[in-house]
């Protein structure tokens, strides 16, 4: 049975919700879906999961979409169903997935979305997809800065902004020419305006992205996903899993084991997945574990936001000769992520000042590392400001981000320990698992 057996307080409290909602997204009717799907045939099953099943479908025009239905009948996934329906219903980008239509006829719950065809990041790092379309590092660089775009419009242009909770491998989704997509806003939240509030919240998402901010107290950032992305970047870099307890003894936890690796030009060579080979530029490798070790820094204040994420992949494409940095315009969805430097160096006159991190005051600590970096007076006054660290508040400025990343190609690979020790402050042995 696909949907259900009957109704129940649950799924009555769910169709009142879904009365008070006016969406974008098309409704189709239980008959459509079933034709679509052809009446649900197991062998059109592409995915499954806590949520349940995805389905490969076929609409009458001919246009080719992916069908989630809902398993469980219950509060828990009434509210992941509607979270979902409402966020991909106002957020719009080429690095997220587009919801096309819902179904909620009967005791149907569908969530119809566009065809990503090519399988999921983890499925071409850890499943099947590894043998016969394994990712060389051309396709796992245009992996890394796409999937940073989208949660950069997250936190910083959509409106209002949003916490995806649940970032990870397998929901990120692959097109052919392997553009990725995120996927799965059953979990995601909207962030709060205020700049150092966080969302206090059941402790939810999956072992091994969890930051340890959040899996400790319950309060949520939108540097909790970054955590989350950077554990996705060391997975890209290694091929490992977050979390495999068939690795030898202290390997199991990626985070913990790649950390103290990513300061040296020998330990990055034992952690490179080795199903690349030789056939990859070393420099780039340094420049992209610098980035994964600032994203999954304990404190969340060392922590880059997503938006500076993407200025320093896209210098490591173009520094590179990538062509995965993307065309020179601009669009409103990735207004957030405009090439600083290049703009500076146009001479257009226009004025711009450097925004300083805000980051948290810890006594038993060393003095935190802290970036900064020029930016337009809109974003100084906008979204970059809302965001920061609970606790007691101070202001520094340090050397700007991208170039601590820049430093690394310059000088002798011998140097390269020494740039990442001291652009990340990782002379300490903290470490989370």
């Amino acid at each position: 049975m696909i949907y259900g057996s009957g109704p129940s307080s649950a799924s009555m409290s769910f169709s009142s919700s879904m009365a008070t909602y006016t969406i974008s997204a098309k409704t189709f009717s239980a008959v459509e879906i079933e034709k679509a799907t052809k009446r649900f045939d197991p062998s059109e099953i592409i995915g499954e999961g806590g949520f349940g099943r995805v389905y490969r479908g076929l609409l009458e025009d001919g246009t080719c979409v992916a069908v989630k239905v809902l398993k469980r009948d219950d509060q828990q996934g009434s509210r992941e169903f509607l979270a979902e329906v409402e966020m991909l219903s106002r957020l719009h980008h080429r690095n997220l997935v587009k919801l096309i239509g819902i179904c909620t006829e009967e005791h149907a719950r569908c969530l119809i979305y566009e065809l990503v065809p090519n399988g999921s990041v983890d499925s071409h790092l850890h499943g099947p997809d590894k043998e016969t379309a394994p990712l060389d590092w051309g396709a796992r660089m245009k992996i890394a800065l796409g999937s940073a775009r989208g949660l950069a419009y997250l936190h910083e242009d959509s409106s209002p902004r949003v916490i995806h909770r649940d970032f990870k491998s397998s929901n990120i989704l692959l097109e052919n020419d392997f553009t990725p997509k995120v996927s799965d806003f059953g979990l995601a939240r909207t962030a709060l305006d205020e700049g150092n509030e966080h969302i206090s919240t059941r402790v939810m998402g999956t072992f091994g992205y969890v930051a340890p901010e959040y899996a400790m107290t319950g309060h949520l950032l939108v540097k909790s996903d970054v955590y989350s992305y950077g554990v996705v970047l060391l997975e890209l870099l290694t091929g490992r899993k977050p979390v495999d307890m068939l690795q030898p003894a202290g390997q199991e936890n990626l985070v913990t084991w790649a950390r103290p690796l990513l300061t040296s030009r020998e330990g990055l060579e034992i952690i490179i997945d080795p199903s690349l080979g030789s056939n990859f530029p070393f420099d780039s490798v340094a420049k992209v574990a610098a980035i994964a070790s600032m994203c999954v820094q304990p404190e969340v204040s060392h922590r880059p936001f997503m938006g500076e994420v993407v200025q320093a992949l896209k210098l490591v494409c173009s520094e590179s000769g990538d062509e995965y940095v993307g065309s020179a315009s601009v669009s409103l969805e990735d207004s957030s992520t405009m090439d600083i430097e290049a703009r500076m160096s146009m001479g257009s006159g226009k004025h711009t000042e450097t925004r300083t991190f805000v980051t948290a005051e810890y006594d038993s600590s060393p003095e935190p590392e802290i970036f900064s970096i020029p930016v337009v007076e809109r974003q100084v006054s906008g979204s970059f400001r809302r965001h920061s660290s609970s606790g007691p508040l101070r202001t520094t400025q340090s050397t700007p981000f991208w170039q601590r990343v820049r430093a690394l190609s310059r000088g002798s690979l011998s140097e390269h320990g020494t740039a990442l020790r001291y652009g990340m402050g990782l002379e300490g042995s903290e470490h989370w698992p």
